[in-house]
């Protein structure tokens, strides 16, 4: 499985995990020229904008820790796009991570406000 069907599969996972909790999805993979939005759903009244990371062990780190300042900026910006596109200007959002770590075994992690927006 090359790396592409990997990220393919976690995200599926991690939208079904959301779907399961009760989680609404809005979009899934939103791209922008810059930047792309794993999956954006709805957490009551709040707009959030997930970025899922996979990771088979931790000899890189963390999933998480692959969201750097830089992915982040590009998170942001693709956020405030498809907030504009979808009238939703007004509405709260928050940035969350989904970590998809292991082999065989999955576990998932979702990280609730993993950071904060950076303005372009």
């Amino acid at each position: 499985m090359n790396n592409r069907e990997t990220g393919n599969l976690a995200e599926k996972k991690a939208a079904e995990f959301l779907q399961s909790l009760g989680y609404t999805i809005l979009c899934k993979n939103y791209c922008i020229r810059g930047g792309e939005i794993d999956i954006i759903f709805l957490d009551k009244d709040t707009v959030c904008f997930c970025e899922v990371k996979f990771r088979k062990d931790d000899r890189f780190g963390t999933p998480a820790e692959a969201v750097t300042k830089s992915k982040q900026k590009r998170l942001s910006a693709a956020a405030v796009k498809y907030l504009y596109e979808n009238d939703m200007l007004e509405k709260n959002c928050r940035f969350d991570v989904i970590e998809i770590a292991g082999v065989g075994i999955i576990t998932i992690n979702h990280i609730k406000n993993a950071f904060e927006f950076i303005e372009a």
